[in-house]
């Protein structure tokens, strides 16, 4: 839940005769929790620049004046470890398909923010914003459009921070994107140009206004506020308010469901004519407002200019702890874990020199007389003689032995260093491998992957911020952009739904891309390193050499690109004569199918000629078996005669061997029938089973010169025979 605020009428906004009592009414109600944020935050940042003198006095160690000047600065490294760390490994904004939309507008989304965040270094913006994040606590980004650049007609989108100091913020917010917080109050200064510039139509009030910071600000802790030359700068305050406004939507009566809309009433047209089941109906939404105040003066009021009803900021913190109930433990950084430490120390390190440098170090303890010669007491180099009276004793004379700091002091001073590393979340081992000199680079990632756990809190923190900043990027682009300029920044015209908020449902995530020179170099190492696990080439020179930080890379490039080309048509030749081979070894199998094909057909026709002479001797069997009836009745009428002449006996003998040649006879034939019955059979399953076979173009056209070679001799044969 967030803080209540009536300004002093629940229902009156900021207007020109109100604007001081409602500035003053926030002030009073976040002032004590954002003086004790200030207040920390200052610590915190004194801190990381080596600054501990007010410390000095606060603590009332009676140090001299020359010896709190001394500082011995150890926090500044386990942070810029940690911010480094985000810098070498920077993720890239992209946009996601949701609820069905379509995927080539997102790849727009993500191509056009892409663009933007690289010309007008936002993720620097962003490292920045972290950074500042682990050394005071919270910060805030706004992007905004900038039409003081090469743009001034639709503007350039740009990143800006609000350090600790700038803005004042309702102090019970609990969401880390602000979305239940009710105000937010930045401020600045600005030059007189500037404000000219910024405000033409306000000329002649800006004209007669004075440079007078100290009156209208009251952010104590912004450095224009320690000039003591008093400069011509003048105050201006952005005051962002949550409140309700009048809004169009879209109801679906058969989904039971409500959808935005972008572009005038003619687009709103051709929506509900290609939707029918759409209607527009008017509801109220939350929005946020913007009062522009210029050293009291209101200069703007209204609506957001940027045209998006959603936080304009984006906090970017370290540990924010709302249900903190100490108002400085709310807000804290990764330094305030490390000052008590630093502090101690610094003084114990004051310490050991004050002790070294309070005793005497060099120089002789003598009797007064004992030495002849006191001035070789004071000299050193090459050796000189000390030579004792005649009366004393050689221990009247000794040299002074130098004192030394006790060892406990100079382990104590260890200990606390390393417990500074120790309280940040750093184990300089596991960062570094410095007691393991031959431990390999999988060693040290994976010793690192083990240490970053401890920091994986802010990094995920950090990632949901730049979710949020990239949809606040995206609503500004799609208000604001006309489709002229998105398609001169991406390359092509923008898609049907680029700018529908009804099928263009994106989703913001952020992943790890080729951002950062190290991480360019470990995409390219990987590359190699599948090349070589795989033992071929899959990533060609150009495509790994590309990602390598190395000088001369543009000829390097063309040089590969021309020799990837000149082994490309190589192999592409040796290609071409593999596939002759083996078209030529496939012509001569078909050759040679063809062959087999003729020789069956030619034994085929065989099989009809067989045919025709097995028809030839039937008749012949027929004209034998009439002769042999003719001869069986000149045999009979014999063996009538011979009957009458020789007896019975003898005649039956004869006609029996006349049976049993006939039934020989008989048989033979049947034999030479079933022979030419199963060559015609055995000759059919062959011309069926040939003729499933596929044939190539080149068998069919020579099966059909063949055929018709064979039918042209067939029919000479033929008229021969009439003839």
């Amino acid at each position: 839940m967030s803080s209540y605020l009536p300004p002093f009428n629940n229902i009156l906004e900021p207007n020109e005769s109100n604007i001081k009592q409602f500035m003053d009414n926030l002030y009073i109600r976040s002032e004590t929790v954002s003086k004790s944020r200030w207040n920390q935050a200052n610590i915190d940042t004194l801190f990381y620049a080596g600054n501990q003198n007010f410390l000095n006095q606060n603590f009332g160690y009676g140090q001299t004046q020359g010896n709190s000047q001394y500082y011995f600065n150890i926090v500044q490294q386990p942070v810029n470890m940690v911010t480094g760390y985000q810098r070498q490994h920077r993720k890239s904004i992209n946009y996601v398909p949701s609820e069905g939309a379509d995927p080539n507008t997102t790849d727009q989304y993500t191509r056009i923010i892409t663009h933007v965040s690289n010309t007008n270094g936002i993720h620097e913006q962003f490292s920045k914003a972290c950074e500042l994040a682990a050394i005071s606590g919270m910060v805030l980004l706004q992007p905004y459009l900038d039409y003081t650049g090469d743009d001034p007609a639709q503007g350039e989108l740009k990143v800006k921070i609000w350090e600790y100091n700038s803005f004042v913020c309702d102090v019970y917010f609990r969401s880390a994107d602000m979305c239940d917080a009710n105000y937010v109050w930045t401020q600045e200064f600005i030059s007189k140009q500037a404000a000219l510039d910024r405000f033409p139509e306000m000329r002649d009030q800006i004209n007669g206004m004075t440079g007078t910071p100290q009156r209208y600000s009251r952010f104590y802790f912004l450095p224009e506020n320690y000039n003591m030359i008093r400069n011509d700068l003048l105050v201006l305050s952005y005051i962002w308010y949550k409140w309700k406004r009048k809004k169009k939507r879209l109801y679906s009566k058969s989904r039971n469901q409500f959808f935005d809309f972008a572009g005038g009433q003619e687009n709103l047209e051709q929506i509900l004519y290609g939707i029918p089941d759409l209607e527009v109906v008017e509801v109220e939404k939350t929005t946020w407002k913007l009062a522009t105040v210029l050293n009291e003066v209101l200069v703007y009021q209204g609506e957001n200019p940027l045209e998006f009803d959603d936080c304009p900021f984006v906090p970017v913190f370290w540990n924010y702890e709302p249900h903190n109930n100490q108002p400085d433990l709310t807000v804290r950084s990764l330094v305030r874990t490390m000052r008590s430490t630093q502090y101690l120390f610094n003084h114990k390190i004051i310490n050991n020199l004050d002790i070294a440098e309070a005793t005497i170090n060099a120089g002789w303890k003598r009797k007064v007389g004992a030495v002849a010669n006191e001035d070789n007491l004071k000299k050193s180099g090459n050796g000189f003689d000390v030579i004792v009276n005649e009366g004393y004793e050689m221990t009247d004379v000794e040299k002074i032995i130098p004192s030394a700091v006790p060892q406990s002091d100079l382990e104590l001073g260890q200990m606390l260093k390393d417990l500074m590393y120790e309280e940040a979340g750093i184990n300089l081992e596991n960062w570094s491998a410095q007691e393991d000199k031959q431990a390999s680079t999988l060693t040290v990632l994976i010793k690192q992957a083990a240490n970053l756990m401890v920091f994986q809190k802010y990094f995920d923190q950090w990632d949901y911020s730049l979710k949020l900043l990239g949809n606040l990027m995206l609503q500004i682009v799609l208000n604001n952009w006309n489709a002229a300029k998105v398609g001169l920044l991406i390359g092509e015209e923008p898609t049907p739904h680029f700018y529908s908020k009804i099928f263009a449902k994106y989703q913001v995530i952020v992943e790890e891309g080729l951002l950062t020179p190290t991480q360019k170099n470990y995409q390219a190492q990987q590359m190699l390193d599948i090349n070589q696990t795989f033992g071929r080439e899959v990533f060609p020179p150009s495509m790994i050499i590309k990602d390598m930080n190395i000088q001369g890379k543009a000829e390097m490039m063309e040089f590969l690109q021309q020799q990837e080309e000149q082994s490309s048509q190589k192999q592409n030749d040796l290609e071409m004569v593999q596939h002759a081979i083996e078209d030529a070894k496939l012509k001569e199998l078909y050759s040679k199918a063809a062959a087999n094909i003729a020789r069956a057909r030619e034994d085929h026709s065989r099989s009809e000629s067989n045919l025709g002479l097995y028809e030839e001797r039937l008749s012949m069997i027929e004209r034998n078996r009439s002769m042999s009836l003719e001869s069986k009745q000149k045999a009979l009428t014999s063996l009538l005669e011979n009957v009458e002449r020789f007896g019975n006996i003898e005649t039956d003998y004869q006609k029996n061997q006349l049976e049993i040649e006939n039934y020989g006879q008989r048989e033979e034939e049947e034999r030479e029938k079933q022979d030419v019955q199963r060559r015609t059979e055995a000759n059919k399953f062959l011309e069926q089973l040939l003729g499933e076979i596929p044939q190539h173009p080149a068998m069919q056209n020579q099966g059909q010169e063949q055929g018709q070679e064979e039918m042209g001799q067939n029919a000479m044969q033929d008229m021969s025979q009439m003839l």
